[in-house]
């Protein structure tokens, strides 16, 4: 899947989002946990999440384009903290990376919402410390995406770009050569008009010189 139809699918994805704790005021009474009321739960789309967080819309992320002579990926190489910060992303405070590697670190085996359970526990956990939520990574991770896609899109525009002025110069060295093999061409048909009137010129000369002398074998004129 290329990475626009990837964020096309990841826009429209919806999460179910961890219930947010909310201080109980000390003048209202405190439900044992048994009792508790049932708190809702939110589910919102990727698209939605990162419209709510602060930072860009998907659709306003961009990657300007690099003024170079040749495409901005040297080797195939992606330095992709140099794209996010071309992009405008501000750093995040747990990063989507960081949470990949909080998920790869669960064992597979678990079922899904345990492992999702573990997840937002952790992210809850540190959010206390750090003002993390589960909506920043998701934002985070949305706003990535989208800026790959764009610079990809700005890559491959640059490339063609560069690959159409490497085509002109080959189409004017090729015109260029095509001429050269002419004037080979033209010069190689002089050469042979010219030594065949030499040849031509040096036989009634010879003619000349044996007329007037005694050759063993007379010209025609002899």
């Amino acid at each position: 899947m290329s990475i626009k139809n990837l964020l096309r699918k990841a826009a429209q994805l919806v999460v179910e989002l961890p219930p947010e704790p909310e201080p109980v005021p000390a003048s209202e009474p405190i439900f044992p946990a048994e009792v508790a009321p049932p708190v809702p739960v939110v589910t919102k789309s990727v698209e939605q999440i990162v419209r709510e967080a602060p930072g860009p819309n998907l659709d306003q992320i961009v990657v300007p384009p690099i003024p170079v002579t040749a495409p901005s990926a040297p080797a195939g190489h992606v330095d992709f903290l140099a794209v996010y910060q071309s992009a405008g992303l501000a750093p995040a405070a747990f990063s989507a990376e960081q949470a990949f590697d909080v998920i790869a670190s669960l064992p597979q085996e678990l079922p899904l919402e345990a492992r999702r359970a573990a997840v937002h526990a952790t992210i809850s956990a540190m959010g206390r410390a750090m003002g993390v939520n589960t909506q920043g990574v998701i934002a985070d991770a949305g706003r990535k995406v989208a800026a790959l896609s764009a610079y990809e899109d700005m890559l491959t525009h640059q490339t063609e770009s560069y690959v159409a002025t490497i085509q002109a110069k080959i189409a004017d060295l090729e015109a260029q050569i095509a001429l050269h093999r002419e004037d080979i061409e033209t010069t190689r048909n002089m050469l042979v008009s010219a030594v065949q009137a030499c040849d031509t010129e040096s036989a009634r000369l010879d003619d000349v010189l044996e007329f007037f002398t005694l050759d063993s074998q007379p010209s025609r004129n002899a």
